[in-house]
């Protein structure tokens, strides 16, 4: 803080001679704040700061993974947003790509569920039996499956962030983070998910756009799907180097351990999805 001339704060009623209140942290007012050009600078700043610290952040999460959970951790978090703002926005990225290609990752279809998931032959009883406690048709039934399907999936994207930040807790037990540690490693892990499925379904949009099946292709889905586990297990490794010190043959094991639960967290996503769905359509 810079000296200033005496001034009496209006939230405390202190007399301050710095620029910012030491206790409440109010700002003098300045006679230029009060005209137009003032309140256009102010405006200016603020979205000038923003947008730095939103792309500082970013590149911090793709290029340096682990980076943001130290700093979150142990500082400075200033120059950072925050690991739920960070999820939040790469969440609105994501939809607005899905919105931008067509493309639904999580919105699994009702026939995709009843065929091609580990609990389909569950799927298939429950969803025969709905049928009947509803006096409808699978015909009648499924695009009103499939439309709340994809609602649901892209606002409820922060039920894997709790269920996954278990998993780090357990591998590396003996690190005695505290669980919000874990949970915001967490978050900024499936903050770099959603960034990599933003880019990930321009694939299957232009394969649609030169007359493929998209994900309706098993290829494609399966060879995109091992693709980002890949990459997933990647991060993973790299990222558990900062925040937990892993290392050596141990990080190896302890990073498909983490890539495992991930991949058991997005189906469990999927099959939380098909419930909700199923017992509110």
């Amino acid at each position: 803080m810079t000296d200033a001339a005496p001034w009496t704060c209006p939230t405390c009623r202190q007399v301050v001679s710095t620029e910012y209140c030491p206790t409440c942290g109010e700002r003098q007012l300045h006679p230029r704040d009060l005209t137009l050009r003032g309140m256009l600078a102010q405006v200016a700043q603020k979205i000038t700061s923003l947008d730095a610290r939103l792309i500082r952040t970013v590149r911090s999460l793709v290029a340096r993974p682990g980076e943001l959970t130290v700093r979150y951790l142990e500082g400075p978090r200033k120059p950072y947003i925050g690991p739920f703002a960070l999820f939040l926005f790469c969440n609105v990225v994501f939809v607005a790509m899905e919105a931008l290609t067509k493309v639904s990752v999580f919105s699994t279809p009702l026939a995709n569920h009843l065929q091609f998931q580990p609990w389909s032959e569950w799927a298939r009883a429950a969803v025969a039996q709905h049928l009947v406690a509803t006096h409808t048709t699978m015909a009648a039934y499924a695009p009103m499956f499939d439309k709340d399907v994809a609602d649901h999936a892209k606002s409820l994207v922060a039920l894997m962030v709790l269920p996954f930040a278990i998993a780090p807790a357990l591998v590396f037990r003996r690190s005695h983070r505290p669980f919000v540690a874990h949970v915001a490693f967490s978050l900024h892990f499936h903050a770099f998910v959603l960034l990599l499925l933003s880019v990930s379904v321009l694939v299957p949009a232009v394969d649609q756009w030169l007359g493929g099946l998209g994900l309706r292709s098993r290829l494609l889905d399966n060879s995109m799907a091992a693709a980002q586990l890949a990459i997933c297990a990647l991060y993973l490794y790299i990222a558990s180097g900062p925040v937990y010190g892993a290392r050596g043959m141990a990080r190896v094991f302890q990073a498909l351990a983490l890539a495992v639960a991930a991949m058991a967290t997005f189906l469990g996503y999927r099959f939380a999805l098909l419930l909700i769905t199923l017992y509110s359509t």
